[in-house]
């Protein structure tokens, strides 16, 4: 505020920078992309190539928080070109190598990681200040994982003993933490699993007290028990992880909900009580309802990149839903209901580790067991925001799994669960067949129709199979662009417009 009122524009970028710092550091990398994206355009005005470098690398980051390490990766990259030729930009450099060298990581490309990775090192070649030595540990623990997963063990216990080192100079329980993982994890590859574990235990001991390194040393662990052949023990720690998860983003949506529960000066913050005030106050308090429930649908637009989808999904499966309902014979305004709660219906994914989101095949019982507790957490949080506009949507997020024979998640059959949730149930897997999986391709409409009509009666309630499917046959007839006909809501969506903009910005990086 301070740097608008001034006019100073390097000024506001920092400050814009340190903003979005804070967002994606505590749990909302998507409301941070959009001071980036004006910190961005400061930047670029200004010619202010440190400050371009500092904030591309800042977006990696916020990307990285939320699990979009595809987008991350772009971003990182971008920061190395253009933190060059001056002495001063390599510890910057640096560090938008190693962050690159993360993401391949976690995307499997091992190879373009290692390559990262060594350069970053070459660029810290000298550690001087706290600071240095434990950004160095956590360069070391990323090459002795890369170096790992491609099978160079010797190689990956060198990489330790120097981190070793460097985290004894550090003298920062961070730096502990993620030396004694990267040694665990050696230890366990080498095939003393016992010692390994019991080291990789230790440190997920001291990062349950330290919150920032709990994360990664959750996924250390659960790395090393599948590797020692324990595949049940290593999805405890994954059930671990999904509950840190959850307190997280519990206190990360729930707050807003709460402030606004106090500012409508009621213990249900129903938008009904909002008529006892003056017309300016409910305008206020109204405004103040719709930005919640804008952040809630970013949410779970966000929730669904992290699955692997595109960021318009929501809104096709919300106009899929409010369709068919129109299709059913209801009423316009009860249809725009449902198509309200289907763009939430997913909300709760965000819990779900990124290791299963994106499985490159096709998940496990146990696995799947612990995807289904999206359901839980997103009637939950829907249900806590105690807000009326959204108690017709817990029912969607709670049952939009269920099955019509019973073997959904919470065992519902038939007509037993809301009719809401089965029409959801069928937009949500319509759309899913139709859009590509991490363990498969993309269906034709023509065949996800075939692959509905197979399961209506076992997995769909077999009236609304035969009424969905005269629908989107005549959508289809009727719209050439199938896709953008179910995508329009998307574009009046304020996160999305942002998302664009900064997609094209990385687009016009990447080719230049």
């Amino acid at each position: 505020m301070v740097a608008r009122e001034t006019g100073d524009k390097s000024l506001l970028r920092r400050a814009l920078s340190v903003q979005a710092v804070i967002l994606y550091s505590t749990n909302n990398p998507g409301d941070a992309l959009t001071p980036l994206s004006e910190a961005l355009e400061l930047a670029e005005t200004l010619g202010d190539e440190i400050g371009k470098a500092a904030v591309w690398n800042n977006l990696g980051s916020a990307f990285y928080e939320a699990a979009l390490y595809a987008d991350a990766r772009d971003c990182y990259e971008r920061a190395t070109q253009l933190a060059t030729g001056s002495p001063t930009l390599r510890p910057l450099k640096a560090m938008a190598l190693a962050n690159v060298a993360m993401c391949c990581l976690h995307m499997q490309e091992y190879d373009q990681g290692l390559i990262r990775i060594r350069a970053a090192i070459a660029l810290r070649d000298v550690a001087e200040s706290p600071t240095d030595m434990l950004a160095r540990v956590f360069t070391e623990g990323t090459y002795t994982r890369l170096l790992l997963a491609v099978g160079r063990v010797p190689e990956a216990a060198e990489r330790v003993q120097l981190s070793k080192a460097f985290a004894a100079q550090a003298k920062s329980v961070r730096a502990d933490i993620a030396a004694a993982c990267a040694e665990g994890l050696v230890e366990v590859y080498s095939g003393l699993a016992d010692v390994g574990l019991s080291r990789s235990m230790a440190a997920l001991e001291k990062a349950r007290a330290i919150k920032p390194a709990l994360r990664e040393s959750l996924l250390v662990m659960v790395e090393a028990q599948e590797q020692a052949g324990r595949p049940d023990v290593a999805l405890v720690y994954l059930h671990e992880l999904l509950e840190f998860n959850r307190e997280a983003k519990t206190k990360q949506i729930l707050a807003p909900f709460e402030a606004l529960g106090r500012k409508l000066g009621c213990h249900d913050a129903s938008s009904n009580g909002i008529d006892a005030v003056t017309a300016a106050k409910a305008q206020e308090l109204q405004a103040a309802i719709d930005s919640r429930i804008e952040d809630l649908i970013k949410t779970a637009i966000t929730s669904s990149e992290q699955s692997g989808y595109n960021r318009v999904r929501v809104f096709r499966v919300g106009r899929l839903a409010e369709l068919l309902a129109l299709f059913e014979g209801w009423d316009a305004e009860r249809a725009q209901a449902l198509g309200f709660a289907a763009r939430l219906a997913d909300v709760g994914m965000m819990v779900i580790p990124s290791e299963i989101l994106r499985k490159p095949r096709a998940l496990s019982t146990a696995e799947r067991r612990i995807m289904d507790e999206h359901t839980q957490f997103g009637a939950e949080v829907l249900a806590k925001a105690r807000l009326a506009v959204l108690q017709p949507c817990v029912s969607v997020a709670k049952f939009h799994h269920e099955k019509w024979d019973g073997s959904g998640p919470w065992g519902m059959r038939g007509a037993g669960t809301p009719i809401e949730a089965r029409m959801v149930a069928l937009c949500d897997s319509f759309d899913s067949l139709t859009h590509e999986r991490p363990w498969r391709q993309a269906l034709s409409v023509q065949e996800a129709i075939m692959t509905i009509s197979v399961e209506q009666g076992s997995h769909f309630d077999p009236q609304l199979v035969c009424s969905f499917v005269k629908m989107i046959k005549d959508i289809f007839w009727d719209h050439k662009d199938f896709e953008a006909y179910l995508s329009e809501d998307a574009h009046e969506n304020s996160y999305v417009r942002v998302r664009a903009q900064i997609d094209q910005l990385i687009r016009g990086a990447i080719y230049r």
